[in-house]
């Protein structure tokens, strides 16, 4: 996936480190439930905000499964606040491999 953003190109080279890099934060949702962090939803919600502007930097992304599965795991997270841990766990732990998916397609 090429695309152009200003005068800058933007290849899959870096996806593989995007994807990384919500892995490291979809992850840091689980401690942070855990622990009853106040921050917990404003994180999320920044997340989500993050991950929706990737989805229009590269449009192709934002017609991807995988994309849009991630945006609503973050969404019900953010909705439903009382979710229990084992249910975030499961969550977050979904997402994760969704990222590692994404990390291997892109890194072919």
């Amino acid at each position: 996936m090429k695309i152009e953003y200003g005068t800058v190109e933007y290849f899959d080279v870096a996806l593989p480190e995007y994807f990384q890099y919500l892995v490291d934060h979809f992850f840091k949702i689980l401690p942070m439930k855990e622990q009853g962090e106040e921050t917990l939803y404003a994180y999320m919600d920044s997340l989500q905000f993050e991950l929706l502007g990737f989805s229009e930097l590269f449009t192709n992304a934002k017609y991807s499964s995988n994309v849009v599965t991630l945006l609503s795991i973050l969404q019900r997270l953010i909705d439903k606040k009382d979710c229990s841990i084992s249910v975030v766990r499961r969550e977050v732990f979904h997402a994760i491999s969704i990222c590692n998916k994404l990390i291997q397609l892109y890194s072919e």
